[in-house]
């Protein structure tokens, strides 16, 4: 019997060794108190511009075209994707988010400390939506404001008619929004979303002042009524059936007028008896 030396053993061994296929290893049941702290760098997350059409409960992206700080998202149900992020460090979202209704429509952030991104998750497939009285408008698409130079203040908000504004005191332009000069507060009939400040042309604060749940009660009492318009807005008037209306001083005793309604001018005081029917007594001094 003749035995290789062992110098060619092991060349044989390590030749058999080279030319086989690489064994895998299942991290998840042949490894044991895992430790990558000395790795020059790990990657668990899939990364890319577009949210995974599809998702399970549990499942973690990274989005790389988002706001910094705000790039994480989780599978919070099934193909339904939630930013878990919460912007810091150089770029500010005023207070943060610390409640999950913070975290979806109309957040607003800023960045490269002149730029606004108002709504960055706002999207065709989930909508931000912002609601007066019986209409609600949505947004498909986020929008920015970037400044260009000035101290003073900007305002978020959404107008009566549905329009993304940024209504403020400086020098800046709007892409998906409307900037609006002028404006030193959150106009009456608007929604307000966020409030920014600026310094020397770069924002340095933010407060988030969107609201989850409003409600308005207006209760009327005898001789009046209320209507609530589409734009959010409630108009409070007389009732002509309880409340005699002051109106135009009539031409002849047959003009136009609804019982109650009255008038009056340096002669006479006329007074509305039926549909359509004056009365009139002369003016006297004491």
């Amino acid at each position: 019997m003749r035995f290789l030396p062992s110098a060619v053993l092991l060349l044989a061994v390590a030749s058999s060794i080279h030319g086989a296929t690489p064994t895998q290893v299942d991290l998840r049941t042949q490894t044991k108190s895992v430790d990558f702290s000395s790795a020059n760098s790990t990657r668990p997350l899939k990364s890319g511009t577009s949210l995974p059409g599809t998702c399970n409960p549990g499942d973690m992206y990274f989005k790389t075209d988002a706001p910094a700080g705000s790039n994480i998202y989780g599978c919070v149900g099934l193909n339904t994707w939630s930013t878990q992020g919460n912007t810091s460090g150089g770029n500010t979202s005023g207070t943060g988010a610390s409640m999950a209704a913070q975290l979806g429509d109309l957040q607003v952030t800023a960045s490269n400390g002149n730029l606004l991104n108002v709504g960055p998750n706002c999207s065709a497939a989930t909508p931000c939506n912002v609601r007066f009285g019986s209409v609600a408008y949505s947004f498909s698409a986020g929008a920015s404001a970037t400044l260009s130079s000035g101290t003073g203040d900007a305002y978020v908000y959404v107008s009566n008619g549905g329009v993304l504004t940024v209504g403020h005191n400086l020098t800046l332009n709007c892409a998906g929004c409307t900037a609006q000069s002028g404006i030193t507060g959150f106009p009456f009939d608007a929604i307000p979303v966020s409030h920014w400040h600026a310094t020397n042309g770069a924002w340095d604060s933010g407060q988030d002042v969107r609201a989850m749940t409003a409600t308005k009660n207006v209760m009327v009492g005898a001789g009046l009524s209320s209507l609530e318009e589409t734009t959010g807005r409630t108009t409070i008037s007389a009732d002509p059936t309880v409340i005699g209306l002051r109106v135009s001083a009539p031409s002849s005793s047959g003009a136009a007028c609804t019982a109650g309604n009255w008038a009056m001018d340096s002669t006479y005081y006329y007074l509305c008896i039926n549909q359509n029917a004056w009365r009139r007594v002369q003016l006297n001094s004491w």
